[in-house]
């Protein structure tokens, strides 16, 4: 049985609007080790937040919290000038589109993967989504295009075209919050370029949010977070970052390095 329980009255028009984050404290049930601590950002609508830090920094818990997955934390989360808890859980999930870095596809065809979440969407519809997601031009070269069956009795993806599907199910539901969770990682740098400039141009009006490991993933954001154990520890532009000299910087020019070294490899 779910922890979560919908407030009487609660509120059941869809969220929209600036996103307003503010966590004192949070740890997870039955653990006394804190897991988050003043973690404060705002969020205008229509703009992006790049979330970037080691393994375990606390990032997915962030992401974790604004779907509702726990409610009990000291401080608030507010959507739209509304505690994201005095909403119904339709009128929130439903306008999130997370995408995370271990994509889940169901035994049935690739277009059906892609509009699971509205089965009646148009193969049109379903064509959009998946160009926006750099995947359409893979499906064509597959044995049945987009018929393809996916699962058991269906055919091997690489880990980047599951990742792609994903995306492209998470972009046909048009959410007014998108959250990709380090789901870029399985895929090249140039794929990755060709994804972001997309998103970006598509959802000009609505707010996206992506953690990552690659620093490349966050860089046209409009403001970055380095979290570190729990809090975050530099804030600021691409550009601002870099000046700052911290582990931002440090790791864009590690992660250049290997991916030149990469280049040179081929």
């Amino acid at each position: 049985e779910s922890s979560i329980v919908e407030r009487k009255g609660s509120i059941e028009e869809p969220v929209k609007g600036d996103l307003k984050f503010e966590i004192k404290t949070f740890s997870y049930p039955d653990d006394e080790v804190m897991t988050l601590h003043d973690i404060h950002f705002s969020l205008r609508a229509g703009h992006t937040l790049g979330i970037v830090g080691k393994t375990g920094a606390g990032k997915t818990t962030i992401l974790k919290l604004l779907l509702r997955e726990y409610d009990r934390y000291k401080g608030n989360i507010q959507y739209g000038s509304h505690d994201i808890r005095d909403y119904t859980l339709d009128a929130l999930l439903k306008q999130i589109g997370y995408v995370p870095q271990d994509n889940y596809l169901f035994s049935t065809t690739i277009r059906d993967n892609i509009r699971f979440a509205d089965p009646s969407l148009s193969q049109e519809e379903v064509e959009a989504a998946a160009r926006l997601a750099d995947i359409h031009n893979d499906i064509l070269n597959l044995p049945d295009g987009y018929d393809t069956q996916v699962g058991e009795r269906g055919v091997s993806l690489s880990g980047g075209q599951k990742q792609r599907i994903s995306i492209a199910r998470s972009i046909i539901t048009n959410p007014e919050l998108m959250i990709l969770d380090d789901s870029l990682s399985a895929v090249d740098a140039k794929t990755e370029e060709s994804i972001l400039s997309g998103l970006k141009e598509k959802r000009q009006k609505q707010t996206t949010i992506i953690a990552a490991h690659r620093i490349s993933s966050v860089m046209h954001a409009e403001e970055i977070m380095v979290v570190e154990d729990g809090t975050i520890v530099e804030r600021g532009t691409h550009e601002q970052l870099l000046k700052f000299g911290g582990w931002y910087k440090d790791m864009y020019r590690q992660q250049q390095l290997e991916q030149k070294l990469e280049g040179e490899d081929e």
